[in-house]
C-alpha cells in the first residue's frame, strides 16, 4: 500500500463513520458521506474494483436510503393523523436537544412534533402526544433500516475491495 493510499484510506473511514453518525444528527448527510466514501476510493485509489454492478446498486441504494429519510417518520405521523409538518419538527427537535446525551435524539422529536401538532395544528393533548409517539417510532424505524443497509453496502464494498 502507498502512504497515499492510507491517508485515502483513513479519510474513507472517517466518511463511513460521519455518515453512521449522520444516522442521529441530522446536520450531518449520511448518505452522501457514505456515498463520498464510495467515490474516494473509486478516484483516489482503484477506479477498477467497483465495476458497474457496484455502482449501479449503490445508486438504487442511495435513492432507497433518501427515500427512506423523508418518507418513514412521515408515513408514520401520516398513520396517526399527523400533518406534513411533524417531520421537519422532529428534525429540528433532534438539532435543538442533541445536547442532551443518549437521549437528546429521543426527547427532541416527541417535543417538538408535540408542539406543534398542539399549536400549531390545534390537537387535543392526547392526540398530540399520541401523533409525536407514532412519528418517533417511525423515525427510529428508518434509522434502523438505514443502518443495516449502509452496513451492507460497507460491508459489500469491503468484500470487493478486499476480496475480489
Amino acid at each position: 500500500m502507498e502512504s497515499f493510499d492510507a491517508i485515502w484510506w483513513v479519510v474513507i473511514v472517517g466518511l463511513f463513520l460521519l455518515a453512521y453518525a449522520g444516522l442521529f444528527l441530522p446536520a450531518l448527510p449520511d448518505v452522501p458521506f457514505l456515498f463520498a466514501g464510495f467515490l474516494v476510493y473509486h478516484f483516489l485509489i482503484d477506479d477498477y474494483s467497483l465495476g458497474w454492478v457496484f455502482w449501479s446498486i449503490t445508486i438504487v441504494a442511495t435513492i432507497v436510503l433518501f427515500l427512506i429519510d423523508y418518507l418513514a417518520g412521515g408515513y408514520a405521523a401520516q398513520k396517526a393523523g399527523g400533518s406534513k409538518w411533524d417531520i421537519p419538527a422532529a428534525a429540528i427537535g433532534v438539532i435543538l436537544f442533541m445536547w442532551i446525551p443518549a437521549v437528546g435524539f429521543l426527547i427532541g422529536p416527541i417535543i417538538m412534533v408535540f408542539l406543534v401538532e398542539l399549536f400549531l395544528m390545534r390537537r387535543t393533548p392526547n392526540q398530540a402526544i399520541r401523533i409525536s409517539i407514532t412519528t418517533l417510532i417511525g423515525f427510529l424505524g428508518g434509522i434502523v433500516v438505514k443502518f443495516f443497509l449502509m452496513s451492507a453496502m460497507i460491508i459489500w464494498f469491503l468484500v470487493l475491495v478486499f476480496f475480489f
